[in-house]
């Protein structure tokens, strides 16, 4: 796909209603926060961060394996506001408009389950149910078929002039976009490639921009990790690539998605709980697969670093899917 110019946007909210809008420029980042980025590398356990701000350790290392994830004095998201929403032409029909809702399913259920118990520890909600809200979902239909991150930007930024997103503080909303099969990220500036013919290096990220208005706003994308997607970001090497072949694409979706929330309201702004090397909590456990069980649903996961079940085994365990109960906040945090 080449490089198209950004399109007025169309966008649908939940009620069916359509109106063409003119977008507005979003404000840019200072120099020394624009860089921050996070997303979920091709490769198993690869961190996929950008100019993340650590401090040194002081006093005695933990001793776990990795001591330098530690709290680095930047915000988290303390009771997300998650919505979703579906970039593409693609998501109107049927079967699109199923997988659409089957999503917006699995983040209401993954704030209800064990899942928000390991994010306790990094201040993110009280644990399970006690977590966040879901408050629904939008449909832009008119995007470019490939995208770079400030027509992201701008796109959301639209959405708030509109009032189909928060246009007040948003520091706790937490946007989860999903592209179609039609759409993908070519950002050279960035470095960012997303399910585009060549040059694949990344299946999702989050990043942040201070909107208008004058404030900071959380988002991730998702792609739409194709088969072929796959195979241009890990060719001929499927069983080192942290997603599979073998899995549906909604297993993939969400096995991502869930990597890009735990990092998302742990570290929105690569300065809070995130380790230089290493990366942040999805990184040191990516590419590890879990499945957890709401009622008579089941989701794909990804597994997400535990500080806690780190210093406690010494290193020998601390990528989990769920806990039974919510772990206490580490000290120091927020």
């Amino acid at each position: 796909m080449c490089a198209k110019k950004a399109k007025k946007v169309t966008d649908a909210s939940t009620s069916g209603k359509r109106k063409n809008v003119q977008k507005r420029k979003a404000k840019s980042l200072a120099p020394h926060l624009r860089p921050h980025r996070g997303g979920v590398s091709p490769r198993m356990y690869a961190p996929a961060v950008r100019g993340a701000k650590t401090r040194a350790q002081q006093g005695k290392a933990d001793p776990g394996k990795y001591p330098n994830f530690h709290y680095q004095g930047g915000p988290v998201i303390a009771s997300p506001e998650v919505r979703t929403s579906f970039w593409g032409p693609l998501w109107g029909d049927a079967d699109h408009q199923g997988r659409a809702q089957r999503l917006n399913q699995f983040h209401r259920d993954l704030l209800q389950s064990g899942f928000m118990n390991v994010l306790s520890q990094y201040g993110v909600g009280q644990g399970a149910g006690k977590a966040g809200t879901f408050l629904g979902d939008t449909f832009i239909s008119d995007v470019s078929s490939t995208l770079t991150d400030p027509v992201i930007r701008s796109t959301i930024q639209s959405a708030i002039d509109r009032g189909v997103l928060p246009s007040g503080d948003p520091s706790n909303v937490a946007l989860v976009i999903y592209l179609d099969e039609n759409t993908g990220i070519n950002d050279p500036t960035d470095q960012l490639v997303l399910c585009e013919p060549k040059n694949d290096n990344a299946f999702g990220y989050h990043d942040f921009f201070v909107t208008t208005a004058g404030h900071k706003f959380y988002y991730a994308v998702i792609p739409a990790l194709t088969d072929s997607c796959l195979k241009e970001s890990c060719p001929g090497q499927d069983s080192g690539c942290s997603l599979h072949l073998v899995q549906t694409q909604e297993q993939r979706q969400t096995q991502v998605a869930s990597h890009e929330f735990a990092e998302m309201v742990t570290d929105p702004e690569l300065n809070a709980w995130v380790d230089a090397k290493a990366g942040e909590n999805g990184d040191i456990c990516n590419g590890e697969p879990a499945t957890i069980n709401l009622g008579a649903k089941t989701w794909t996961v990804q597994r997400t670093y535990s500080k806690t079940d780190d210093i406690a085994t010494k290193g020998q365990s601390f990528c989990l899917a769920s806990a039974p109960s919510p772990i206490p906040r580490l000290k120091p945090g927020p």
